[in-house]
């Protein structure tokens, strides 16, 4: 731990943009894989997804493996949710509004599939993992480094991504208030044109990151 923040291993791999959309609190984070020019898929799939709809297999994020970012024990997980197969902005949006998970629903209605592994005194959580990707099971042992599953598009999603927080405890309710502080051992960030190797760096919403 470094000034009160629990130091991990990326819990991703390769280059991502970190978001923390509005709804978001402020250490819950959404990992967006992306290129050198901080897309997440091609130009035209761009226009595409404001216009209409892609498939989720035109994003860079979807299938991609999700690692456990310490040394734990899988407290909870789920599986068997299904991932929309394809993904436009305005429409995803409008659904998420439109059907809100009712008071009361599990947290795969919020998360899809997800797992919550225990770490010491914290508990990392994975959200919206590709459907039959979960690779482990309550009680499992995961070493640091260790796949878990692959980023999918499951639950309130609207478009492939991992979201992912740390918590105090392994009840992911009431939603984002019991999250924990966490830098990253090791990574490169990307200061305007410039990549620069960081360590125990925190995120911000808006980084471009080689993990």
């Amino acid at each position: 731990m470094i000034n009160g923040n629990i130091v991990i291993e990326p819990p991703v791999k390769g280059q991502w943009a970190i978001m923390n959309p509005p709804g978001h609190a402020e250490l819950a984070f959404d990992f967006l894989a992306v290129n050198d020019r901080k897309l997440p898929y091609r130009g035209r799939d761009m226009l595409l997804h404001f216009l209409a709809t892609i498939p989720v297999t035109a994003t860079y994020a979807w299938s991609q493996p999700v690692y456990a970012p310490l040394e734990g024990t899988v407290v909870e997980c789920s599986d068997g949710n299904a991932d929309r197969e394809r993904t436009g902005m305005i429409y995803d949006l409008v659904r998420l509004l439109l059907f809100r998970p009712k008071p009361g629903s599990p947290f795969s209605a919020y998360g899809g599939n997800y797992v919550i592994l225990k770490c010491g005194d914290v508990y990392p959580l994975f959200a919206h993992l590709r459907n039959g990707s979960v690779r482990v099971r309550p009680g499992d042992a995961v070493r640091a480094g260790e796949q878990i599953g692959e980023v999918g598009n499951s639950g309130s999603s609207i478009q492939p991504h991992l979201h992912f927080q740390i918590m105090a405890n392994e009840d992911p309710f009431p939603l984002f208030e019991n999250l924990v502080p966490f830098v990253l051992h090791s990574v490169h960030k990307r200061v305007e044109r410039t990549w620069k190797e960081m360590s125990n760096a925190a995120l911000a919403n808006g980084d471009h990151l080689r993990l």
